[in-house]
């Protein structure tokens, strides 16, 4: 169930970064590039997105965020979509961006921006389901080398 993420979760949150970044083969270092998730509350939910924890009962599974990056454009951007790999293939990433793109429509944003890397082939399939098509880079982020948008006007 993909339940807001509030700061009592920030251990559970924490341990659950830790696991997906070694699956992919780097180190999480919330002191360094990944310093947003000790700051959710200003990055994500104070631009007018927000930040969410797929849990099977009390465990993580799953995150995504939204965070606001253009208001006078109303674009947001999708960040730290993961989901565990033995939890994959069973339809959470689809359900989650399915939400996350209801929760945008209805904060009034027209589109959706997101970056990854090229061995993120099965989120940039999700990605592709909904309509997603690459764009020319828009943000600082050096390690990125896809970068996507989806127009969700209503």
């Amino acid at each position: 169930m993909l339940q807001r993420y509030i700061r009592s979760d920030q251990d559970q949150l924490e341990d659950f970064m830790k696991t997906m970044y070694v699956s992919r083969g780097y180190v999480f270092d919330p002191e360094g590039p990944h310093s947003d998730i000790r700051s959710i509350e200003l990055l994500y939910f104070e631009t007018g997105g927000g930040f969410w924890l797929l849990k099977e009962e009390q465990s993580v599974i799953g995150t995504i965020g939204l965070k606001g990056i253009d208001s006078e454009n109303r674009i947001g951007e999708i960040k730290r979509f993961f989901v565990l790999p033995e939890y994959q293939d069973k339809g959470y990433g689809k359900s989650m961006i399915s939400q996350i793109i209801e929760f945008a429509r209805q904060a009034g944003l027209i589109k959706l921006r997101l970056d990854t890397e090229k061995q993120s082939y099965k989120a940039m399939s999700v990605f592709r389901s909904f309509g997603f098509y690459e764009i020319p880079k828009y943000n600082d982020n050096d390690i990125a080398e896809i970068f996507m948008e989806l127009s969700i006007v209503s």
